[in-house]
């Protein structure tokens, strides 16, 4: 009896090995640390022509972490909607538009729909340009909300009464966050059937009060039909470059905005807001944003991390300058570390950490 015991704890403990519950069995070191020699094709033989499909490019050191040994934690968690909701109607100034969490490929048909549904005639649809014109449509007088609703709900009548038509241009275009789109609206009017009185598009609507009522409408509708299921417009597909590149160079990498000075400022402002990074200070006319920055400063604690950790303090971030330039008639986006000693190899990391996270959160 006691040999066939020891005989099952030995088989148990073996097994145990194997699986590596007592640690790694030989196997399986010399699958993970272990190497073999190249296959050699005797010299009798044709060789083929071998192509590396994944071949190991040249890696260029531009933060000079070559031989410098750095404790990584967990990954930054991967986040849906990075704390942005799906439609928001975003201003600006004078400037308003509608920001929508969706490509333009599923966000251009369902404009499309709207002024179908509100029997709104269309005399031109660029989907290379992203632009949608209507008709004139005869409207009402009075305030932004009398006159939207009588647009295309009036009888004969009533047509015949009123003194006004307007007409609206949507330019539906890709956001600054990468797979969003930007909704902007003009609007003009005149005396009806008066073409003397047809103003050229110049992006200043004549009623700013409508402009917003029909970016409204939009935001609504669209946020309505969401959950109806997607609509994609192949055509439109091809116009899904966002606003923000990532440019990797010498001194790191660099975010570039094709926007101007004071929308870049305002949303990177945005971004290290709904990212939860701290801003100690702020410099407009320099365009330098002050910030404490760790990895994480936007990560969200589970229920047993809190209760396991409950005794330690938040790691307190580093500090960084977050810089907005313009460059060659472009915007630039930058981060370095800032302190009297030089950046070492966590602070570089943290760096490369910081520009993606305001990149995700641009919008």
């Amino acid at each position: 009896m006691r040999k066939t015991t020891l005989i099952f704890v030995l088989l148990f403990l073996s097994s145990c090995g194997s699986l590596g519950w007592l640690g790694k069995s030989d196997a399986q070191k010399k699958l993970e640390e272990g190497t073999s020699k190249p296959t050699k094709i005797p010299s009798e033989l044709d060789a083929p022509i071998f192509n590396d499909p994944m071949a190991i490019p040249d890696i260029q050191d531009f933060r000079g972490l070559s031989g410098s040994e750095i404790e990584l934690g967990l990954p930054d968690p991967l986040a849906t909607n990075f704390g942005v909701e799906q439609i928001l109607i975003r201003r600006l100034g004078d400037n308003r538009w509608v920001f929508v969490d969706l490509p333009v490929a599923t966000v251009w048909p369902r404009v499309l729909i709207f002024f179908e549904e509100k029997n709104f005639p269309l005399t031109s649809v660029e989907v290379s340009g992203g632009r949608i014109e209507t008709d004139w449509v005869v409207g009402s007088s009075g305030d932004a909300e009398n006159i939207f609703e009588s647009l295309g709900n009036l009888n004969r009548d009533e047509i015949q009464d009123s003194l006004y038509e307007y007409s609206f241009n949507v330019l539906v275009e890709a956001g600054v966050r990468s797979g969003s789109t930007e909704l902007y609206v003009e609007e003009r009017n005149r005396l009806r059937n008066d073409e003397n009185l047809s103003p050229p598009w110049d992006g200043v609507s004549d009623d700013p009060a409508l402009e917003s009522k029909m970016l409204s409408a939009l935001a609504y509708y669209i946020g309505e039909r969401i959950a109806e299921g997607p609509s994609i417009s192949l055509a439109a597909a091809t116009r899904q470059a966002s606003k923000v590149e990532t440019i990797s160079g010498e001194s790191g990498t660099v975010l570039k905005y094709r926007l101007d000075f004071d929308r870049t400022w305002a949303t990177i402002g945005r971004a290290l807001e709904d990212a939860e990074v701290e801003v100690v200070d702020l410099d407009r006319s320099a365009g330098v944003y002050y910030v404490n920055y760790s990895s994480l400063a936007n990560s969200k604690s589970g229920f047993l991390k809190r209760i396991f950790n409950s005794g330690e303090e938040k790691k307190e971030g580093r500090p960084f300058l977050v810089t907005v330039t313009s460059q060659s008639g472009q915007i630039i986006v930058n981060a370095a570390p800032s302190g009297e000693s030089s950046p070492g190899p966590e602070d570089l990391v943290l760096r490369e950490r910081l520009i993606k996270i305001i990149k995700e959160y641009s919008t």
